[in-house]
């Protein structure tokens, strides 16, 4: 890909000039020829490679024609931050060029990198965003949810406690939820949603921009189908929920709360309570703690 003569200023067709600092880029999500002419020409000339795995990034490399001999690599996650950190500002300071990747798509989007980014921009480096495929924007593009506001939730917790609770929280406000999920947990999150959300509606997204390409549309007349049969693909999934929470807010007052403290411990009236109301358990517990103060 020749992109010395595609990558001009349009105003007076001069080159455009990659400068050092640190560029954020984009990567493809599946599909190679997802990378946008910018990102395939920032990485091109880019010194410095900063990744979360080599040899997933030198893949891609590969498959644009980029050469990986004459770059320095380092790879970088969450474990090894505190330790890459510094390396990689001493680099900055040489005023190379460094590009952060992911494995796929836009890093920091329930990616490391935020730490690194912090720490760029307190010692006043340059950063530079070279936008481009996202899993998240992708899903709800072809979802068919409403798309006016979305909250992105990235994983939810392991315990399933925690879980549930969270989607509970964000029921209340109305918008298209956006979640990052395993195979191995589809099963329980559908089989739960529909006991709370009758209206719900899920959309499964898997293989986004691949030959296998998929949405699986879920509702309250065909849950059970995919509740009973194993799902058969592999790898992390993007799911788009909109809950239709219809639930009426339900806020115990003050009064009801004292006149349950009267027969029930703080920690046993919040039990009880949170299961008729939009307030959690532990937000009632707080105030039944601060109203017998």
């Amino acid at each position: 890909m020749n992109t010395n003569k595609l990558l001009t200023d349009l105003t007076n067709n001069k080159k455009i000039e990659v400068n050092g600092g640190l560029h954020i880029v984009s990567t493809p999500i599946g599909n190679r020829y997802d990378i946008t002419f910018r990102a395939f020409y920032i990485l091109s000339k880019s010194e410095v490679i900063v990744c979360e795995d080599t040899r997933v990034t030198k893949r891609l490399f590969s498959l644009l024609n980029i050469n990986i001999i004459k770059k320095k690599w380092i790879s970088y996650n969450d474990h090894n931050a505190s330790s890459k950190i510094n390396f990689i500002k001493n680099e900055l300071t040489k005023n190379k060029v460094v590009a952060l990747v992911s494995d796929a798509g836009t890093p920091l989007l329930s990616d490391p990198g935020y730490k690194l980014v912090q720490e760029v921009i307190k010692s006043k480096f340059q950063i530079f965003p070279i936008p481009g495929p996202s899993a998240i924007t992708t899903a709800l593009t072809i979802s068919g949810a409403k798309t006016d506001s979305f909250l992105f939730l990235g994983f939810l917790s392991k315990n399933k406690n925690k879980y549930l609770q969270t989607l509970q929280k964000y029921s209340d406000l109305k918008v298209t939820l956006i979640i990052f999920e395993t195979t191995k947990r589809l099963k329980y999150l559908i089989s739960n949603i529909f006991i709370e959300y009758k209206k719900a509606k899920i959309m499964v997204t898997r293989e986004l921009t691949k030959v296998h390409e998929e949405v699986i549309h879920v509702d309250i007349t065909n849950f059970e189908k995919y509740i009973k049969s194993d799902f058969n693909f592999k790898g992390e999934i993007t799911i788009v929920l909109e809950l239709n929470n219809d639930k009426k807010e339900k806020i115990f007052s003050n009064s009801y709360l004292l006149k349950e403290l009267e027969k029930l411990k703080p920690s046993q009236v919040a039990s009880m309570l949170a299961k008729s109301s939009n307030q959690s358990r532990d937000e009632i517990y707080k105030r039944c703690i601060a109203l017998i103060k």
